[in-house]
């Protein structure tokens, strides 16, 4: 049973999954509302003119029936012409006279009403106006029609009756006298027009769904034709079809923000795969150096019986090779932890100076080998010395920045190390080398995996350097770019905003305190950034 009701209801769950099926019924259920609260306002509309007309017909007969009672008669048949001239003119009106106690004086010949029900209400004729316009029987009518009761006649035919009590009428033969005189209105033919009118009601409602449901279905799937563009765009989209973007011209302007967005992705994953592409081929030629080296020297060595020593200088020579790979598989690991947000970071206000200090006493020796000076010095306003980062990755992007000056320094030059810190913490450091130019078209390259500039900047590096400087400078929500490079010096700079997020302001006063995380390795035993 279980099974069955779930296939019954598999239909019900997916029309709710549909947004076809959701706008189509939505237009659908606003389109029955509208008619039916159209034709229920008109058949309120149409009871009450027909009530109003049946009441203002009643007031206005009965005045001028009123009028020809105080009127002056001159014979016997006056009277029956009286009562006989509402239903001349009005075939569903009829007229009556009657004495005080009841009894029909004069009648016209379709006025049925029985006697009891003539005298329960009674109007004052003195009320009904005299020579009175349309407008006045208007203004009358709210008061008077209340008295106007609706009853059932000899027939069973339904009619309204206003009867009114009118003081001095002048009978032939007889002083002036009260009479009651009293006005039916037949209502069935009104009765059957309202009748009408409710099936109409009911039925608009049910004509409107028959023909909303499938007009509301076919202008969904036309609305949302549109919005399949993403789903085919999508399908479409492979790794040799990376350009395919979708149209702004013609877009509706709901879609076009989403178009956009679906473009502005198209292009990230293009720019993605594409330096994947680069990525995979740089390492795969940058590992395959040392590992031909290795491959080559085993072979070599295993060709023949060697000596302990020269097993000892191969194994030796391969370590320089060793270092290398792990060099590169260790940054590519951090790189890949950078772009997807994975690094480790402890964020808080570092001490540029220690940090330049830490630097230095990393690269002292390195710089004495190649007879390059490494000077540094620190400009703070208002005597701030922190900026807020992380204290180990500011340590190698400045580390990685002396590295590559150093690499490409001229002999007997100087390495200059140099940090300014704003009030609000924001921090730039540059470092600047002599040696040989970059060209202005590879100042954003060289931030680039496995990028390395022409032969004269090239050497023994990686290229992975720079592409995690560029890395860590993001994760801080900075910048790093060339200031200069003319052939006569070549300057690199990182600005750090020095502006901690919401949640680390309320991390307490131990957040601002300067990281004192590491300590200062020996001098001389300086990590190779690449």
């Amino acid at each position: 049973m279980s099974s069955l009701a779930h296939r019954a209801l598999a239909p019900l769950r997916r029309l709710r999954r549909s947004m076809t099926a959701q706008i189509a019924l939505a237009i659908t259920l606003v389109s029955v509302a509208l008619v039916l609260a159209t034709a229920v306002a008109l058949e309120r509309l149409v009871a009450s003119e027909l009530r109003r007309d049946n009441e203002l017909l009643l007031i206005s007969q009965l005045a001028f029936l009123r009028d020809d009672l105080v009127a002056r008669v001159d014979d016997p048949a006056a009277l029956a012409s009286m009562v006989q001239r509402p239903e001349q003119r009005y075939a569903h009106v009829h007229a009556a006279v009657l004495d005080e106690s009841g009894l029909v004086l004069a009648r016209s010949a379709h006025f049925l009403v029985p006697a009891h029900a003539l005298t329960q209400r009674v109007v004052d004729a003195a009320r009904l106006p005299t020579d009175a316009s349309v407008g006045d029987f208007a203004a009358l009518r709210e008061s008077v029609a209340s008295l106007a009761p609706a009853v059932n006649d000899g027939t069973g035919r339904p009619v309204r009756v206003l009867v009114a009590r009118v003081d001095g009428a002048k009978l032939q033969g007889h002083a002036p006298k009260t009479v009651l005189a009293a006005i039916a209105v037949d209502t069935s033919e009104a009765r059957e027009l309202l009748l009408r009118v409710t099936e109409w009601v009911v039925a608009a409602p049910i004509v409107a769904l028959l023909l909303a449901a499938p007009l509301a279905f076919g202008l969904a799937r036309g609305i949302l034709a549109r919005a399949r563009d993403f789903g085919h765009a999508a399908a479409r989209i492979g790794a040799g079809s990376l350009d395919e973007r979708l149209s702004i011209d013609d877009a509706p302007l709901e879609l076009v923000e989403s178009r956009l967005a679906f473009n502005r992705m198209l292009d990230r994953l293009r720019e993605s795969f594409e330096r994947l592409s680069t990525f995979s081929s740089d390492i795969a030629h940058d590992l395959r150096t040392p590992l031909g080296n290795l491959l080559g020297e085993a072979q070599v060595t295993l060709s023949r019986p060697r000596s302990a020593e020269e097993y000892r200088l191969v194994i030796e020579s391969a370590v320089d090779e060793y270092e290398r790979l792990s060099r590169i598989i260790a940054n590519m690991l951090f790189l890949a932890q950078v772009d997807n947000d994975r690094a480790a970071r402890v964020m808080a206000w570092v001490d540029v100076g220690a940090a330049m200090d830490r630097v230095a006493g990393y690269f002292e020796v390195l710089a004495e080998e190649r007879g390059v000076t490494l000077q540094r010095s620190l400009r703070a306003e208002a005597g701030r010395s922190c900026t807020w980062a992380d204290d180990g990755m500011l340590v190698r992007a400045i580390g990685n920045l002396v590295a590559n000056a150093l690499r490409h320094a001229v002999p007997d030059s100087t390495v200059r190390l140099e940090a300014s810190l704003a009030a609000n913490g924001a921090c730039t450091i540059a470092v600047a080398n002599r040696g040989p130019a970059i060209p202005p078209q590879d100042w954003e390259r060289v931030f680039d995996r496995f990028y390395r500039g022409d032969r004269a900047r090239q050497g023994s590096s990686a290229g992975l350097g720079l592409a995690i400087v560029r890395s860590i400078m993001a994760l801080h929500r900075g910048t790093a770019a060339i200031e200069r490079s003319d052939g006569e010096e070549t300057v690199f700079v990182l600005h750090f905003p020095g502006t901690p997020t919401e949640r680390a302001q309320h991390r307490g006063p131990a957040s601002l305190m300067p990281s004192r995380r590491g300590t200062a390795p020996r001098k001389g035993h300086a990590p190779s950034p690449d």
